[in-house]
């Protein structure tokens, strides 16, 4: 009896372990469907998005500006529809960053949303950047809007010029002498140049010396003194000269020298040479004749 009993056990068990396999065996079909219900779905669940937040960015423009020695001038509008006055700041490379409120009337806008301030900016000869940005005005709701950029210009400053030039014409050793003196006003400069230059016809045409009186008072008058000009002009002499002088820190008074130069009309060109860039030109003119 216990032997038909364990056989009718097997059997039954048997059964069931086959009546469930072939229960598994006809789910999977129903999953191979164009739209299989969700329990089909084995892939790992994504999380639900983040919430939309209400703030919203700030809005303006920079509508002028203007470098003036060291300083950068800023004028626009910037507002916020969460509220106001917006603040806007002005990063230049002399920091600090500057911020003051847009809360002055602006005529186009029709409210008290514009603004215009200086900001020290670097007055060091180059090429330089400076950003204007709205800040957000918080409506309490996240994510909060980052800043609003509504500009970053460019300015060059040019190098500091050299002023007061001074020429002078001497003989050293018989031979014609020029000396240039300027003031060098740059202390950050990379050389200074020296450029001359001249045009001369040969022979020369340097009036003849009439020499003194030699008739006592009333005697005969003497010939008025004419000068006396080469004739005819065989040819023309184009002549230039440079000197590079690379710069010190210091500023002041700079005397160079020029030896051997024709009789001639000598012109004189003086530049500072900083961060890649020139300045303006200090010139003159003096004959050597």
């Amino acid at each position: 009896m216990k032997r038909f009993l364990a056989y009718g056990l097997a059997v039954t068990l048997g059964a069931g372990l086959t009546l469930v396999a072939a229960g598994a065996a006809l789910a999977r079909p129903y999953c191979d469907v164009p739209n299989p219900p969700s329990a089909c779905d084995d892939g790992p669940t994504e999380p639900p998005p983040p919430p939309v937040g209400s703030d919203k960015y700030p809005m303006g423009a920079l509508e002028s500006w203007e470098y003036v020695g060291g300083a950068v001038r800023v004028s626009g509008w910037a507002s916020d529809p969460n509220g106001g006055p917006v603040q806007v700041t002005v990063g230049t490379d002399a920091p600090p960053a500057v911020t003051r409120p847009a809360n002055l009337w602006h005529v186009a806008r029709g409210a008290f949303v514009g603004f215009s301030f200086t900001v020290p900016s670097s007055p060091v000869a180059g090429v330089h950047r400076f950003c204007v940005t709205a800040n957000n005005v918080p409506d309490g709701s996240l994510p909060v809007p980052e800043v609003a950029p509504l500009s970053c210009p460019q300015y060059t400053v040019a190098p500091t010029p050299p002023s007061d030039l001074t020429l002078s014409t001497t003989y050293h050793a018989g031979k014609r002498s020029l000396d240039v003196t300027f003031t060098d006003n740059s202390v950050r400069e990379d050389s200074y140049r020296i450029d001359l230059g001249w045009l001369r016809t040969t022979p020369d045409d340097t009036p003849t010396d009439p020499g003194l009186p030699t008739t006592p008072p009333g005697g005969p008058a003497l010939p008025t003194p004419q000068p006396t000009w080469g004739a005819p002009i065989p040819t023309t002499e184009v002549g230039v000269a440079r000197a590079i002088i690379y710069g010190t820190p210091e500023t002041g008074r700079r005397t160079w020298h020029f030896t051997d130069l024709p009789a001639a009309f000598v012109h004189v060109v003086v530049v500072s040479t900083e961060a890649g860039l020139t300045s303006d030109a200090l010139s003159g003119g003096i004959s050597t004749r």
